[in-house]
């Protein structure tokens, strides 16, 4: 599919202006978006980066249109990212410990973009009242059916959730995918209680590693419409009446051979030549906790 059939043009998010400088041009021109809107899915090349001259915001422009995106995630099916079963609930292990650490009260707790689950059955069995939205069908059916979790299918603003009723909200690895991130956290300012805690972790594209890797960075996905840097979400948090408690490194759990198959994005030839070494050394589910230029923001409610 050509990209100019399925483009749209849109201001900068964050302060709303139009004028911006291109960072990274695209480098591939065809691509079906049906394989590459998923929650380990990625395609790296598709986009053209450019950055804010009024506030700094990095995104991308033109885009993909908003309902091929929404349609897209909730056709999308994802074997590969549940058969990471082990590995994301060490992930998610921290993930509640770092939410404990601000809220060691068990209330409500309501996961965004949960996929299938994985975090809610970390805080289900800790005792948190649990509750998701994941806008793949395929992805909640699974997570439901599995974990006996409850995940509401479809996008937060169609969700339509009570005013003031959570605790605690986590966005893990989801505003960077959405074409509104404003009016998410909008949303999720309305839904939360008073000094409610809200947590997002995110690929930073201020951070060394990524300034190193320039065009080549690898959070430089298809999936990625947005792409914050602590000064930016600060920003954006600071405009939906949060106060930023802290920002902190971000680490992820995943096994050797799927680190191995990522290496694919930058050289095919390579992580085939990898999996051949780790799977003749009977190594590939070795689980890796690794950095890879992610980070955490705690934020309250005002």
């Amino acid at each position: 599919m050509k990209n100019t059939t399925i483009l749209e043009y849109v201001p900068c998010n964050l302060c709303g202006s139009t004028d911006y400088k291109i960072m990274y041009q695209p480098t591939k021109k065809d691509y079906d978006p049906s394989e590459i809107f998923s929650a380990s899915g990625g395609v790296m090349g598709t986009q053209q980066i450019v950055k804010c001259n009024h506030c700094g915001l990095v995104y991308v422009n033109p885009r993909v249109k908003n309902e091929i995106v929404v349609n897209a995630y909730s056709d999308a099916v994802d074997e590969l990212y549940v058969s990471q079963a082990e590995g994301r609930q060490k992930t998610f292990n921290n993930g509640l410990k770092l939410v404990e650490k601000y809220v060691p009260q068990r209330g409500t707790i309501l996961d965004v973009g949960c996929a299938a689950g994985f975090f809610l059955n970390v805080a289900k069995k800790a005792g948190w009242q649990t509750y998701g939205i994941e806008p793949s069908k395929w992805m909640s059916d699974w997570g439901n059916k599995k974990f006996n979790v409850n995940i509401k299918n479809g996008t937060l603003k169609d969700a339509k959730l009570q005013d003031e009723f959570f605790d605690v909200v986590t966005m893990w690895d989801v505003l960077e995918h959405t074409s509104d991130p404003m009016g998410e956290l909008a949303e999720v300012n309305r839904i939360l209680k008073k000094d409610g805690i809200l947590i997002i972790n995110f690929p930073n594209v201020g951070s060394k590693l990524a300034r190193v890797a320039g065009g080549k960075w690898w959070f430089f996905l298809s999936v990625h419409l947005y792409h914050f840097s602590p000064r930016s979400m600060s920003m954006m948090l600071a405009k939906n009446d949060f106060e930023v408690i802290k920002f902190s490194r971000h680490y992820q759990t995943l096994s050797l051979e799927h680190l191995v198959k990522m290496v694919g994005l930058y050289s095919k030839g390579v992580s085939k030549l990898g999996l051949k070494v780790i799977n003749g050394l009977s190594i590939e589910d070795w689980l890796i906790p690794y950095y890879a230029s992610q980070a955490n923001v705690i934020a309250k409610k005002k």
